[in-house]
């Protein structure tokens, strides 16, 4: 699979323009200050392009997951087409799977992708290693599953694990938060050979339309190549964040941004970003 440090170019939703002007104005200085290309959406129905935008399996090969997630059910005006979701970089393959599955329950290594059980309950047609398997073959990776955060409507992994490098994961620190969802997130995690590393957490009981907000999710940022943009909410916890994440990824550049407004709709930076390897 193509890892987030090893991408190149950005894309978000043409909406994020009309609905968070700030916020993609802040992005666009933070990648052009950085050098990162970046690229708008057309044709999309809602700002969180992680989800419904396919998933690079490999340098020039992308796979179009069918896109009909459950918490969307009585919401289809906000389900992107799939013309729009077929924007893949010139030149480059796009597979198509019959697995219901949202671009933000998959969290990629190179050799490795993390999911959550929200995948099963998704798609409750498969017998689940059947699914398992097939997700491997598709993914062309190592598929390992975990429980998703008790407070989480989307089951997905992007905000409760991300990949530091092929060795290491991060994750919530949930000792103050569902003490016993993170132990065994953690020893699930280690129980595949990889290295856990803790990021400050400091969620609050606010919620939008019955979505719970994502401020004080740090774990869900934007990391292109060697550049890490770190949301950030105007919380005690946003120094600490920000100095955890530059000490596990010393040759990154991480910026943080100010992104409340975002969060209290229940996403973060990795929602709305879908980034891609498009170069060498």
């Amino acid at each position: 699979m193509i890892p987030d440090w090893q991408t190149d170019l950005v894309f978000f939703s043409d909406l994020l323009q009309a609905r968070h002007p700030d916020l993609l104005q802040g992005l666009v200085r933070i990648l052009d200050e950085a050098g990162v290309g970046h690229r708008l959406l057309g044709g999309t129905r809602d700002i969180w392009a992680r989800d419904y935008m396919p998933v690079q399996a490999a340098k020039g090969d992308f796979v179009l997951f069918r896109y009909e997630p459950s918490y969307l059910d009585d919401d289809e005006e906000s389900v992107t087409p799939e013309e729009a979701r077929r924007a893949v970089p010139t030149g480059t393959k796009l597979r198509p799977s019959g697995i219901n599955l949202d671009g933000g329950n998959v969290v990629a290594s190179s050799t490795r992708a993390i999911l959550t059980a929200q995948v099963y309950w998704e798609n409750p047609e498969y017998d689940r290693p059947a699914l398992r398997q097939e997700l491997a073959h598709v993914l062309q990776a190592e598929c390992i599953l975990v429980c998703g955060d008790p407070d989480d409507v989307f089951g997905h992994a992007d905000g409760v694990v991300r990949f530091l490098d092929e060795g290491r994961v991060v994750v919530n620190d949930y000792r103050e938060e569902h003490l016993d969802y993170g132990e065994g997130l953690e020893a699930a995690l280690s129980r595949h050979g990889l290295a856990v590393e803790r990021l400050p957490y400091a969620p609050t009981d606010e919620e939008h339309d019955g979505i719970p907000s994502a401020v004080g999710c740090y774990l869900n940022f934007l990391r292109v190549g060697q550049l890490v943009v770190m949301p950030a909410f105007g919380l005690p916890q946003d120094d600490l964040a920000c100095r955890t994440l530059e000490r596990l990824l010393p040759g990154a550049g991480v910026v943080p941004l100010r992104c409340e407004g975002l969060a209290s709709k229940g996403g973060v930076l990795n929602c709305v970003s879908w980034t891609v390897k498009a170069g060498k």
